[in-house]
């Protein structure tokens, strides 16, 4: 229920701990570009770095325009879109949203541009390792302004037709996860799978990467889901301890999961599965007891494990399996706060609910379903009709041809390299033979030249995870 604003409310210990939770999101945006860099082939890594830190550049500008207007506009009478009220943030000052009555409505307003921001570039993880710069550049900014802003004015606008239906979804199940797990699954049917997916069999170059991407989530994702709720209840109390238990209890699952059939612990498991827990607790963060964190986390954990196992079944190239864990755990997440939501907790600052299946309130699980349905096909209905019209045209085109693929996306798309030791070895063979015979002694540049463009064809070793240089570009290495 939306409550009157007064800036006679305002707190201040409120507004610097919504601060502090806006700074928090942001380290979200480079630790998921660490955290993608890792899984991926090192010729990659750079790439997806590059592509997070340009969403967030994208979609603070789309925020400015008219995003924030459109997905949190407090005067739009209609169920299913802002007005534009607030386009250039015109009126947003000092007056509270009535999301968040007791801090002033610009802080609000730029804690809510951290989640848009973060949410398109959870997508472009489903396209990494063969999409083009410039057109994601630009579906990013449409993608943010027909899907994100559509769906949490849905969720969260004082108006929206879930909101009033009485949806629970805290800090993002359904904006977030899962409008970003089915776009990148929109991503694979449009541009297909990597080449050699299914042929060779690729794995992290990075794992420090993977644990110091992770690190920033967890960390960032405190204030993601914290950093909304009240202070004085305890409910932002109650979303630091519910994020923190489901993400080690899922992360726990997981790694015991894939010992069973590997029989080695596994960082990587372990932070995927982390991961996968905070995703399904994000919608029920401030609305669960904190033991609900422990089975939300166990299922988390089992769910998209395994979705991971049905993708590969089907030949879906998931890559960096988003749709599995953002997806799946965005699905999962949104259900079960419609069993675990508790009705004592949720009204620990005023806010009157009927609580949701524990407290008797079976009706509870119909809206949160009627959400899921709803924003799942919206996202992907929508995400792949805007990629295939702007695949369309030539320009726009989002796959890289196959020499780019076969080089990465450092080198053809960026003209960079995430690694010293890769920036020689372009350096290398972009020089005069005389020169570059004066250094042969770096092995992993001998007899490495690309016919077309004279560029290093950079391949991994699946065995050690290190670089190794291909002599023949079009023998992968295969384990």
């Amino acid at each position: 229920m939306a409550v009157a604003t007064n800036v006679d409310n305002i707190d201040m210990g409120t507004t610097v701990w919504m601060i502090a939770s806006t700074a928090l999101v942001f380290l979200m945006i480079p630790g998921l570009g660490y955290f993608y860099s890792g899984m991926v082939r090192s010729k990659n890594a750079l790439s997806l770095v590059f592509l997070c830190m340009m969403a967030l550049a994208v979609v603070t500008l789309q925020w400015v325009i008219w995003g924030y207007s459109l997905a949190l506009s407090e005067t739009a009478t209609n169920p299913f879109i802002g007005n534009l009220k607030h386009w250039l943030f015109l009126d947003v000052s000092y007056k509270p949203h009535p999301n968040a009555p007791t801090v002033p409505g610009i802080v609000y307003a730029i804690y809510q541009c951290m989640f848009a921001a973060l949410t398109p570039g959870l997508a472009i993880g489903g396209a990494a390792e063969r999409i083009r710069v410039m057109p994601t550049i630009i579906y990013t900014f449409i993608w943010t302004t027909l899907v994100y802003d559509p769906i949490a004015y849905w969720v969260w606008a004082p108006n929206g037709w879930l909101f009033k239906l009485g949806v629970l979804d805290f800090a993002g199940g359904c904006a977030v996860e899962t409008a970003s797990g089915f776009a990148a699954l929109a991503f694979y049917f449009v541009l297909g799978k990597r080449r050699g997916f299914g042929e060779e069999k690729w794995q992290p170059h990075n794992y420090l990467n993977i644990i110091l991407g992770f690190s920033f989530l967890f960390f960032g994702w405190l204030g993601f889901n914290a950093g909304a709720a009240s202070l004085a209840s305890g409910r932002a109390g109650i979303a630091f301890m519910t994020t923190v238990v489901a993400s080690a209890t899922a992360g726990l699952v997981w790694v015991a999961l894939a010992f069973r059939t590997e029989h080695k612990f596994s960082s990587f498991h372990f932070c995927s599965g982390a991961v996968a827990g905070m995703v399904c607790v994000t919608p029920a963060a401030s609305y669960v007891s904190t033991w609900a964190a422990l089975p939300m986390g166990v299922i988390a954990g089992i769910c998209c494990y395994y979705a991971i196992g049905l993708n590969l079944r089907l030949g879906i190239d998931d890559c960096i399996d988003v749709f599995a864990v953002h997806g799946v755990g965005g699905l999962l997440g949104v259900f079960l706060t419609g069993i675990f939501a508790n009705k004592s907790v949720i009204e620990l600052d005023g806010t009157v609910s009927a609580g949701g299946l524990i407290n008797g309130n079976g009706r509870q699980l119909y809206i949160q379903l009627a959400a899921l349905a709803a924003s799942a096909g919206w996202s992907f209905v929508v995400s792949f009709i805007v990629l295939k019209v702007m695949n369309y045209f030539p320009i726009f085109r989002f796959r890289v041809d196959p020499d780019a693929e076969e080089h990465g996306l450092d080198f053809t798309e960026l003209g960079e390299a995430g690694y010293s030791f890769m920036r020689e070895i372009a350096e290398i063979h972009a020089s005069p033979p005389s020169t570059r015979s004066s250094i042969r002694s770096f092995q992993e540049t001998t007899s490495l030249k690309d016919p077309k463009k004279d560029m290093p064809v950079i391949k991994e070793s699946v065995s050690s995870g290190l670089l190794t240089a291909a002599t023949t570009p079009t023998t992968p290495s295969v384990h």
